[in-house]
């Protein structure tokens, strides 16, 4: 009997047309969530799992089979000022949600801020989930939709998750290197994904950052203007003239205060246009803008430039305010 020979080209290609077919959208509807909602309610499966993010009300209503990750407490490191989760953390908290790296989760937000959800789906690519999605619209649009929500606390057994190390260094920027070799060399684009107002130092708050403005050189572009008025994604024509001052084929990187919208910039240019190399700068503001050896602009404090810090302590700064 004549055995059949299978080429390695022909093995490649059907692996490949396999992982493709697998591999998780960015971006999913409320439409897409419905129809796996069966499977979702199961909470014994591992194939899907639905995390909703909010500060509040998860208790209250929420998806059907979808457990709560709460903002905050569960997506930054509590021993640092909003930076991402360490290797044990994420462990930890994907553990007592049962969701490996194998499982396809899918995040949607519960408090109507849909960089939130970013924020999250950037910390597990960052600690290497190759399937993510983020249902476009969060709770608001599914409510809207009079689809079917609960009180009903889901009871999920714990199970012990391990995820790959080292992390995706790719997508996240540091200070050093990162931020100190663009400024000095000019290569790339820094992108400050905050509201005009806190660009340009008209806005500030010393409870937050010591100095007020934006780094040295970089633009603005203020990254919920990628939604619309009901908080779902824009088309993908209007995100690429959204950012289509930004070369596609330069370094990027991304900021805000704590690296929430600076996420959801990093999900709209690297996950829905293509951009290659894109990084968020994770301390952000709250690292950069309370140092007092980094260029910024303005970069005063209370409407002076202070000479040097002790000076600033001596003067006696008030908490908080505007110019």
């Amino acid at each position: 009997m004549r055995q059949k020979t299978i080429s390695l080209t022909t093995i490649l290609f059907s692996l490949l047309i396999t992982t493709t077919a697998m591999a998780a959208q960015p971006l999913v509807s409320t439409r897409w969530v419905a129809d796996h909602l069966a499977t979702i309610k199961n909470i014994n499966q591992d194939e899907i799992r639905l995390i909703e993010v909010s500060k509040k009300g998860f208790e209250k209503g929420h998806i059907p089979g979808a457990v709560h990750m709460q903002w905050g407490r569960d997506t930054f490191d509590p021993t640092t000022d909003h930076m991402v989760l360490g290797l044990a953390q994420i462990e930890q908290i994907m553990s007592e949600m049962a969701a490996g790296p194998e499982t396809h989760v899918v995040i949607y937000g519960g408090d109507g801020k849909p960089h939130f959800p970013a924020r999250v789906y950037w910390t597990l690519k960052f600690w290497n989930y190759p399937n993510v999605s983020i249902m476009d619209g969060g709770k608001a649009k599914w409510q809207r939709e009079n689809r079917p929500m609960t009180a009903v606390v889901p009871s999920i057994a714990p199970r012990k998750v391990t995820v790959a190390y080292p992390p995706n260094t790719k997508i996240r920027a540091l200070y050093s290197p990162d931020i100190t070799y663009a400024l000095a060399s000019g290569k790339g684009v820094i992108i400050d994904s905050r509201p005009p107002r806190f660009y340009n130092g008209s806005e500030y708050a010393f409870n937050k950052w010591v100095r007020n403005g934006h780094i040295s050189g970089a633009v603005n572009v203020f990254a919920l203007d990628a939604m619309t008025g009901d908080k779902t994604y824009k088309g993908r024509e209007e995100l690429a003239e959204l950012y289509g001052k930004i070369p596609a084929d330069k370094p990027v990187i991304t900021y805000c205060d704590t690296g929430v919208l600076g996420a959801h910039a990093w999900f709209v240019m690297h996950e829905l246009l293509g951009y290659k190399n894109v990084k968020l700068y994770d301390g952000s503001m709250r690292e950069y803008a309370n140092r007092f050896d980094t260029p910024m602009v303005p970069g005063i404090v209370g409407g002076h430039v202070p000479a040097t810090p002790l000076q600033l302590i001596s003067n006696g700064c008030a908490v908080s305010g505007k110019k």
